[in-house]
């Protein structure tokens, strides 16, 4: 990132600047309190957004500087894009940049940042920029080497290709929570990996012969009940059916007595029935039907005169003939007037015949019953027995007493042997859930950062180390390296904490501007310059002019606390700004034309 112009009013310490970039380096000097932080931080706001001094948005109106109402800062890069910041709103417009350039710009921003990251972000950082990675079969073998199963492999595996280490640990930490959550529900306890190991559900004692003699018993009992049930019902039946075939015998025997007085009065009814059948029909011979009204009378008027008055062939005549003489003996002759006497009597003899056939069927129902009665009189009751029924009553009592009792006593020991089988089920399930458990936090150590991903990050800090010496030499520092699982910082043989002030800043200068270069940003900003004593800081400054002409630096910011602006004619790709006041007063440009 080349910036080549920088503008900032009424933000934090800075009442006005808007100055050019002409060179790659540019050295910001000032007394203190003069804005110089101010600077490099309304560069970072206008870069990366929220400024490093306020943590809330309600607190941003704290930024602008005096009693202005609002300031802001620009910084533009080659090819005209700006990146902008503007106080009290907060808005903020960002340049375009790669993935590698926006995670490595805080370090390069702030180059104690590094240092001060934990192990695991200074892992992931450096695992993004150096585009560390290892094929999937490398990463398999590795996931075995560590001892996960073949089924937490193939669950996680997919996830690694999809979207790498983080999102297989997170994966891996999910099924590993909800593992655990299952082990809990399994034992009412919290899991703990060392209680887990012995742990085991309280199994009740139970008396499992006393329980198969139970089983035994109440099958028993059962089969004892369903033959009694049938006994009795047999029993009962037989009693009934004796019972009644007594209470019915002596009505049985005064039927079956009259069943010749009924055969009897059968013949005189069905003698009188004939007599007044044919008293009927010879009074409705005389008496006719009626008048000779409706159409079968008006057919058999046409039929007369067509036989009368035609020449009719003698087969039909025959036929006409035959149904006249039917009709005749149905309604009397077609001519014939009716005998109003014979018309008379004739409702009473129907009367008398219809009475006399109630008769008849009446006589034929009786000797039926009668004859009945005589067959039951005829058969053969087995006598029933209360005593017996009583008894079988007694004996299914005392059975299904003694079921309820046995089975009752069965259901407690089967609730017991229940109870004893959870247990063992619960204590196998807890033992396999808690060994999937230590399969899935194998995983979740194979895939954090500490794990694989450092692994083969180690193998790809070769180039990073190369890159820190090559900046050792150019910069004249000590050497820094960076090594080790939880990526440690060295400088020659010294570890990080053990270093002074001005170490450490000449080890984080060395790293932001690796990260600079390895992230493709090549921008860095360096506080605290003065830090360094006067052949420090011609050595870093000669470093700095080598790498811009190099081409590995497009910016580097430099802030620091002099008495006076620096002379740095002899560097070409060096600038200096003299801050005071908030304000940029002097540059190296006006300081070389005054000494000419």
């Amino acid at each position: 990132m080349k910036i080549t112009r920088i503008t900032i009013d009424n933000l934090i310490g800075v009442s006005h600047i808007d100055v050019d970039l002409p060179t790659p380096i540019a050295i910001f000097a000032g007394a203190n309190h003069a804005g110089k932080s101010s600077v490099r931080e309304a560069i970072r706001a206008a870069l990366m957004g929220m400024p490093e001094r306020v943590l809330k948005k309600k607190d941003l109106h704290q930024l602008v500087h005096g009693q202005a109402k609002g300031g802001g800062a620009a910084v533009t890069v080659a090819g005209g894009a700006q990146a902008t910041f503007a106080a009290p709103s907060g808005k903020q417009v960002a340049t375009k940049l790669s993935v590698p350039e926006v995670l490595a710009m805080p370090y390069c921003l702030e180059s104690a940042a590094f240092a001060a990251a934990s192990a695991d972000d200074r892992r992931q950082m450096l695992f993004a920029l150096t585009g560390a990675s290892s094929s999937k079969a490398d990463i398999v073998a590795a996931m075995r080497e560590r001892g996960l199963t073949d089924s937490v492999i193939e669950a996680v595996t997919p996830r690694l290709a999809a979207a790498g280490f983080p999102a297989a640990a997170k994966f891996a930490e999910e099924r590993c929570r909800d593992l655990k959550a299952d082990w809990k529900a399994t034992t009412g306890e919290t899991y703990g990996p060392v209680k887990a190991d012995t742990w085991a559900a309280e199994v009740p004692t139970v008396d499992t012969t006393a329980l198969e003699q139970l089983k035994t018993r109440v099958e028993i009992l059962k089969g004892k009940i369903a033959t009694g049930r049938t006994q009795l019902g047999a029993a009962e039946q037989k009693l009934k059916t004796w019972q009644a075939a007594q209470e019915s015998r002596a009505a049985d025997e005064k039927a079956y007595a009259a069943l010749q007085s009924c055969q009897d009065k059968l013949a005189r009814d069905e003698a009188e029935l004939a007599r007044w059948t044919e008293q009927v029909h010879q009074l409705e011979l005389r008496a006719g039907t009626g008048p000779r009204v409706g159409l079968v009378h008006d057919l058999a008027a046409v039929l007369t005169d067509v036989l009368g008055a035609c020449d009719v062939p003698d087969d039909l005549l025959a036929v006409g003939n035959r149904h006249l003489a039917a009709y005749e003996s149905e309604h009397g002759p077609l001519g014939a007037q009716g005998d109003p006497e014979a018309a008379e009597k004739l409702p009473e003899a129907r009367k008398a015949r219809a009475l006399m056939q109630s008769c008849v069927d009446n006589d034929h129902r009786d000797i039926k019953l009668a004859e009945s009665a005589g067959a039951r009189l005829q058969q053969e009751i087995e006598k029933g027995s209360e005593a017996v029924v009583q008894a079988l009553r007694e004996s299914l009592r005392e059975a299904d007493q003694e079921l309820a009792t046995s089975s009752a006593d069965l259901a407690s020991l089967q609730r017991q042997q229940q109870a004893a089988d959870q247990a063992l089920g619960r204590t196998t399930v807890a033992a396999a859930t808690h060994r999937e458990i230590q399969a899935w936090q194998a995983a979740i150590d194979a895939l954090s950062s500490d794990g694989i991903p450092a692994e083969i990050l180690l193998k790809s800090l070769g180039p990073v180390n190369r890159i820190l010496a090559g900046l050792a030499t150019t910069l004249n520092f000590p050497r820094v390296t960076i090594t080790g699982a939880d990526i440690d910082i060295y400088a020659g043989d010294r570890p990080y904490a053990l270093l002074s002030a001005s170490e450490r800043w000449r080890a984080d200068a060395q790293i932001a501007l690796a990260l600079a270069e390895l992230s493709g940003l090549k921008m860095v900003a360096f506080d605290g310059f003065d830090i360094l004593d006067l052949a420090g800081r011609a050595d870093c400054i000669t470093g700095l002019d080598d790498l811009a002409n190099a081409g590995k630096i497009d910016t580097a910011l430099v802030f620091g606390t002099f008495k006076k602006l620096p002379g740095l004619g002899s560097f070409e790709h060096v600038s200096g700004y003299w801050v005071e006041d908030g304000q940029i007063t002097e540059t190296t440009a006006a300081v070389e034309t005054a000494a000419a």
